[in-house]
């Protein structure tokens, strides 16, 4: 039973180690980080999950893609529409290359070697 669990655990870490990377918050403004505090979010073929749980209902936010592997790759979620406290939402992420700014198929990407974070998060107005 143990091997088999051992077993289990190192299929998992080894797949672990092909998926997206979640990049931490790096602001050091107080304020935004209260505004992003209980917020998550997953990716998955080509859609971002965002989840509010935080203690604010939200006006905009944004998420943004960059590749380990292609450098000119920049993709963004938006969320324009709002998010009120304990909903959750899906958004596409639109993906561009820098150089021709014409979008880019969901099938021409490496998706394994991306990295998501938060670009923007702002308090609705009540």
């Amino acid at each position: 039973m143990k091997k088999i669990v051992l077993a289990f655990l190192l299929l998992t870490g080894g797949l672990a180690l092909h998926a997206q990377t979640y990049q931490p918050v790096t602001s050091k403004n107080k304020t935004y980080l209260e505004t992003v505090k209980g917020l998550s979010y997953t990716y998955k073929n080509g859609i971002v999950t965002l989840k509010n749980n935080g203690k604010y209902n939200l006006g905009t936010v944004s998420i943004i893609a960059s590749s380990k592997t292609d450098a000119n790759l920049f993709g963004i979620a938006l969320f324009e529409d709002g998010l009120e406290k304990g909903h959750t939402q899906q958004a596409s992420v639109y993906f561009t290359t820098g150089k021709d700014n014409h979008e880019v198929a969901l099938t021409a990407i490496d998706q394994k070697s991306l990295v998501l974070s938060f670009d923007k998060a702002v308090r609705a107005v009540n």
